[in-house]
C-alpha cells in the first residue's frame, strides 16, 4: 500500500496528461486528464475522452479530497449523469473508489493508479445495479505539461 494518500500523491503531480484508452464499452479513445491543486488540499481532475468516430465520448470534473477517516473521497460530475456521483475508498490509499450510495441504474467504481512518476491510469468500472462492476474503460496517460 502507498505511504501517502492518492490525493496527496496527485497534489505532487499536477499538470496535463495525455494518452490512449480503450475498453469494452468505450472502444479506443484519446484521453486528456488535467490535475490541479484545490484550496485547502486535494485536487481537481478534469478528464476528457475523444475519438475520431464518436467525437467527445466522456467529460468529467472531479474533486479528490481526504475524508475525515483518512480515506480519500471522489466527487464526480460527468456527462453520463445529471447528478454528482459520490465515491469513497474502502481501503485508504488503494485508489479504488466505490459509490457511497446507490443511485441510478448502475453500480460504479473508479480506479486510479500512479504506477510511476508522470504516469496515471484511470479506469471506469460499472454494471447494472446489483451486479458486480467490470472494467469498461481504461486510460493510461503520461505527464505532458507540469503545473506550477
Amino acid at each position: 500500500m502507498p505511504d501517502m494518500s492518492l490525493s496527496r500523491r496527485l497534489a505532487d503531480a499536477t499538470g496535463v496528461y495525455f494518452g490512449a484508452g480503450d475498453g469494452a464499452e468505450s472502444g479506443p479513445f484519446l484521453a486528456r486528464i488535467a490535475i490541479a491543486h484545490l484550496p485547502g488540499g486535494g485536487v481537481a481532475i478534469d478528464y476528457e475522452a475523444t475519438s475520431r468516430e464518436q467525437g467527445v465520448q466522456h467529460v468529467e470534473h472531479s474533486l479528490l479530497v481526504a475524508g475525515p477517516d483518512g480515506a480519500d473521497q471522489l466527487f464526480i460530475a460527468h456527462s453520463e449523469s445529471p447528478y454528482v456521483t459520490v465515491m469513497a475508498e474502502r481501503i485508504a490509499g488503494s485508489g479504488r473508489f466505490e459509490q457511497v450510495a446507490a443511485g441510478g441504474p448502475f453500480t460504479m467504481e473508479v480506479r486510479i493508479d500512479v504506477p510511476s512518476p508522470g504516469e496515471l491510469v484511470y479506469a471506469w468500472w460499472w454494471a447494472m445495479a446489483g451486479d458486480t462492476p467490470m472494467e469498461q474503460s481504461r486510460a493510461t496517460v503520461t505527464l505532458a505539461r507540469p503545473l506550477e
